[in-house]
Formats: C-alpha cells, structure tokens, sequence
C-alpha cells in the first residue's frame, strides 16, 4: 500500500518512461531497448491499476465515514435540541447532508496523471508518424521527449534527498531501489558508449550521478542514526 501511493505520486516516470523508449526501440530497431522496456511497461500498468482502485477506494472510505458521522449527528440533534434551536440546527444539518450527497469523484488524481502522459505520447508519436519528416528527425523528436521524462525518473530521489537532508534521517530513502536504479544507469551508460548512442548516454549518465550523490546522503545519514541511536 505504501509503495503504490509512494508510486502514484509521479506515474509518469515509469509508464511514460517505458512508453518513450518502446517507441525508440521501433525507430532505431533496437531489440535490447525494446526487450528491457516491454516487461516494464506491463509492470506499470498493473501498478498504475492498482494505485487507481487504492485511490477510489480510500475515496469511497472517506465519503462512507463523513456519512455515517453526519447522520449520527443528525439524529441526536433531532432529539436534543427542539424549539428555536431546532429550525437553526435545520439548516446546518441539511448543508452537512448536501457535503454528504456529494459522491467520491468518478476520476481520481492518479487516473488524471496517467491520463495526461498518455495525451502527450499520443500527440508526440502521432506527430512523428503522420508528419513527412526523415528517419534522423523521428530519432531526435522521440529521443529528446524520452530522455526529458527520464531524466525526471531518475531526479524524483532528490525530493527525497531534500526531505533526508531537513530530517537528517535517511529511513525515507529505500536502499534496494537506490541501488538497482544506480546500476541499472551504469549499464545502460556502458552500453550507449558501446553503440555510440546519446540519447541513451546523457539521462543514464545524469542517473548515474543522481545515485551516486543519495548513496552518499544514505549512507552519511545512516551512520548518524545509528550513532543517535
């Protein structure tokens, strides 16, 4: 439950991430982006469904709480208060019901976002196949898109570098992601030099750095905790 609201924060860096270098994948016939990226997608998408049915449901928990509270106030105002008080207690007792009345939202934050970064890969690989533009200009309009949202997947930890570093505590950061993310830009830093391939190179590259520089808060703050500890 925790690493699904955690997730539902910025959906867009997985799922839009995947989307980006499956359709570079097509572009520049690269099996190896195309095979690391298709399982990912699929991930995101069973993670996004169900950041979607948490979000509605603590919707619908809310709304039922706010209703049962409000119609146990309502009946014990009825019965205390009578008279002069009662016609007053009316009227705040029927706005209560109206807040009441008002369902849970049919589209939640979350399916917002998703909804959002499907829009705008939409209109880019729309752009991209239906214009009379060359094979190098497809290659550089989906290169430059994917690797600003990449780039956002990898500089997400520093929000939770901020929070490290006003708390002095690192128990925020989750050591196993921190240090599959870190790899997993070193290889694919390795691998761009190898074929020679930029748009690969530079967010990898940032990732890289990114890792590095929580590894170091994680690992200076830890040793403070267990100090204070």
């Amino acid at each position: 439950h925790i690493l699904i609201n955690e997730f539902s924060r910025s959906p867009h860096t997985p799922s839009g991430n995947t989307i980006g270098w499956l359709a570079y994948s097509f572009i520049t016939l690269d099996l190896f982006v195309f095979f690391a990226n298709a399982p990912g997608l699929m991930i995101s998408i069973w993670l996004n469904v169900g950041a979607m049915k948490l979000q509605y449901y603590e919707e619908i928990i809310k709304y039922s709480s706010i209703q049962s509270t409000e119609g146990g106030v309502g009946e014990s105002t009825e019965e205390e208060n009578e008279n002069d008080t009662q016609s007053s207690n009316g009227e705040e007792d029927n706005n209560d019901v109206n807040l009441c009345q008002t369902p849970p939202p049919s589209l939640t934050s979350h399916e917002l976002k998703v909804l959002q970064i499907i829009i705008i890969w939409l209109v880019v690989l729309s752009v991209t196949s239906l214009s009379p533009i060359s094979h190098d200009e497809k290659k550089f309009v989906v290169g430059v898109v994917v690797n600003l949202d990449l780039i956002f997947f990898y500089a997400a930890p520093l929000s939770t570098i901020m929070t490290v570093l006003r708390t002095k505590n690192s128990s925020s950061i989750h050591g196993w992601t921190m240090v599959l993310n870190t790899v997993n830009a070193v290889f694919w830093s390795i691998y761009s030099l190898a074929i020679q391939d930029y748009y690969i190179l530079i967010p990898n590259g940032l990732g890289f750095l990114f890792g590095i520089l929580q590894m170091v808060m994680y690992m200076i703050y830890r040793q403070s905790d267990i100090t204070d500890g």
